[in-house]
């Protein structure tokens, strides 16, 4: 699909897809795969929900990190921390925004250590004394999630409700069928 198709399907004007462009690196492409738009997607989602861009920011910041210092195979390339998103699987194994896939819950509590799945040049300083701790890090990463997952879900609520009173005032035809696959 081409950047107008990529548009229309994510119902955002081109101003919008730039701006997410460059706040998540993403390159500029002539087409776009599917799962360029189910990242964008999740993005527009989650922003609809009420999690700021900042949240946002944050949160892809820290699985970059994670995905970096777990030494996580994701293929490489320029779309490499994106490629996962049209995957459906358990979401309590991965990611919230890249969709890559830890190996372990999110909500555990130990790694194990010394899993390195590619060969790196070696370092000057360890890990740890450069400050990269990979438990510490997942921790920082579940408190962000654990306040995105509030915040969906308080403003969950009140799109229903928003929802509910469209359909009295006769707007509620779309809004309708919307309501209706989101309880089923």
């Amino acid at each position: 699909m081409n950047s107008k198709d990529l548009s229309e399907r994510l119902g955002r004007p081109a101003l919008w897809i730039t701006r997410m462009r460059k706040r998540f690196g993403l390159p500029v492409l002539e087409q776009y795969p599917k799962y360029y738009e189910a990242f964008l997607r999740k993005v527009r989602d989650l922003r609809n929900l009420g999690v700021s861009e900042e949240k946002l920011g944050e949160l892809w910041d820290l699985e970059r990190k994670l995905i970096d210092i777990l030494h996580l195979d994701l293929g490489g390339g320029e779309l490499s921390l994106i490629e996962g998103c049209s995957v459906e699987a358990e979401p309590d194994r991965r990611l919230l925004l890249s969709n890559a896939d830890l190996g372990v819950p999110i909500i555990a509590l130990d790694l194990q250590a010394g899993l390195d799945f590619q060969s790196r040049p070696r370092e000057l300083f360890e890990g740890n004394a450069m400050g990269e701790d990979a438990l510490r890090m997942l921790g920082e990463y579940r408190r962000l999630l654990q306040k995105i997952r509030e915040t969906v879900a308080r403003e969950s609520k009140v799109l229903k409700d928003s929802l509910r009173w469209a359909k009295t005032l006769g707007l509620g035809i779309l809004a309708q069928g919307v309501v209706a696959a989101r309880s089923a």
